[in-house]
């Protein structure tokens, strides 16, 4: 369980931090990337181990040396489990589940495989055209499965090169209409005991 605001008023506080948007979402990233080792690794709190691997990934990513991949392998995982809602992990026949575009249309997302998601109707109705990680925090008040991260992180990298987003000051992002709301991206990520 997440208190409400709580993303954004920790994000707030680091801010100052980041010459730009890219290096924003490369931290977002290299936290991820401590979640997934803590969690292979069945560690239940972060430790000295995890927070290099931290620091690791986040110069990496900025230097350029490791790069974020595609959605095809996600788009893969995503055809063959089509029998639960990745948002609330019901699971259910493929028949009654609908498809939610990650980026609503509405705020120009593409109706193409990498930007839809299989849910059910109840998680479709309640988000709506809500930033997905805003309705996380906002209605849910908790945070989203490991898959939901990882696909809407890469749809907001991929979405930010392709329209040269990276070299922004968070500054100008605030000026832009954007499909995502980048200020709910989260700096911070939940221990990994919610997810083991």
């Amino acid at each position: 369980m997440i208190n409400k605001n709580n993303i954004l008023q920790e994000n707030k506080k680091q801010y100052s931090r980041f010459a730009n948007f890219g290096e924003l979402l490369f931290w977002s990233y290299a936290n991820l990337q401590m979640l997934f080792v803590a969690i292979k690794e069945d560690k239940i709190k972060y430790d000295r181990t995890c927070y290099m691997i931290r620091a690791k990934a986040f110069k990496a990513y900025k230097e350029g040396r490791w790069k974020i991949h595609d959605l095809f392998e996600f788009n893969i995982e995503k055809i063959k489990s089509n029998n639960y809602c990745w948002y609330c992990g019901k699971e259910m026949e493929p028949s009654k589940l609908t498809k939610d575009h990650i980026f609503p249309r509405i705020k120009g997302g593409k109706d193409c495989l990498d930007n839809i998601i299989m849910v059910c109707k109840a998680c479709n109705s309640s988000k709506g055209k809500m930033d997905l990680f805003e309705w996380y925090e906002e209605i849910r008040e908790e945070w989203p499965p490991i898959n939901v991260w990882v696909h809407y992180l890469k749809n907001i990298y991929l979405y930010s090169v392709e329209n040269e987003l990276m070299d922004k000051s968070l500054e100008e992002m605030d000026t832009m209409e954007l499909p995502f709301k980048w200020r709910y991206i989260p700096l911070n990520y939940p221990q990994p005991e919610i997810y083991i």
